[in-house]
């Protein structure tokens, strides 16, 4: 329930800013203004590679890891230059960790990852070129707001055919976060109403994803740290989508 409240929140917040670049006061959207032709939607496949920023006296990260997602893309054109880009993203992010506790355990691999599933609304602006044979290029950026759904690390075993160690984290894991984006891109016409897309974004959080305080007030043998952790993923995204 707290992360559909959030949700709706934010998409309030959303469509009140939406509202400021079509003209509209701040308080009330007037729909007469919006012309719903310039409106387009697609749908994108983005696989990522994925890190953490850690900021702790003990835990120190390792490396990134491979990630996919899916997202809703929606495009609303401002003029032949300039378009208000948002949608709705699946994703997952992550990456490797390791502290003092798993340097010692001997039982598993020194370094351990960990793991986030999302759900992100992204907001912000598209600057494209016009369309040259058929094809044409954009730069967009802009703010995210981060709906966490599950957390969890996976700890390898040093024996041979053994199971990681799935240890879920989402009591230690903030509902929600923001964060931003930018990218760039290139955009194929097909029909009029029809056009495939290719991008390259890094994504970037600017708060933590990890509630430091639970770190340190932990109970698991994992986590009881002596001062609060700051977790920020960040992505870099290759997208293959298709608007229509």
């Amino acid at each position: 329930m707290r992360k559909i409240t959030s949700l709706l929140i934010a998409l309030f917040i959303a469509v009140n800013i939406f509202s400021q670049y079509t003209g509209t006061p701040n308080t009330q959207l007037d729909l007469s203004k919006i012309n719903l032709e310039d409106f387009t939607f697609g749908f994108k496949v983005s696989p990522s590679i994925s890190w953490v920023n850690v900021e702790h006296n003990d835990a120190i990260a390792d490396g990134a890891t491979m990630k996919v997602g899916l997202g809703i893309v929606a495009n609303y054109e401002i003029n032949s230059l300039l378009s208000v880009v948002s949608g709705i993203n699946y994703a997952g992010v992550g990456g490797y960790v390791y502290d003092n506790v798993s340097l010692n355990d001997i039982t598993t691999k020194d370094n351990y990852k960990v793991n986030y599933s999302l759900i992100e609304v992204p907001l912000g602006l598209r600057l494209q070129t016009p369309t040259l044979n058929k094809t044409s290029y954009y730069l967009q950026g802009g703010v995210t707001t981060t709906f966490i759904l599950t957390a969890n690390e996976k700890r390898k075993s040093v024996l041979p055919n053994t199971p990681a160690l799935k240890n879920d984290i989402l009591s230690l894991t903030s509902p929600s976060a923001v964060g931003m984006f930018a990218g760039i891109g290139v955009e194929f016409t097909i029909l009029p109403k029809l056009r495939i897309f290719t991008e390259i974004s890094y994504r970037n959080s600017f708060s933590s994803f990890a509630m430091g305080n639970n770190y340190v007030n932990s109970t698991d043998l994992y986590h009881q740290y002596t001062e609060p952790i700051d977790i920020k993923p960040a992505t870099m995204d290759f997208s293959v989508g298709i608007m229509f």
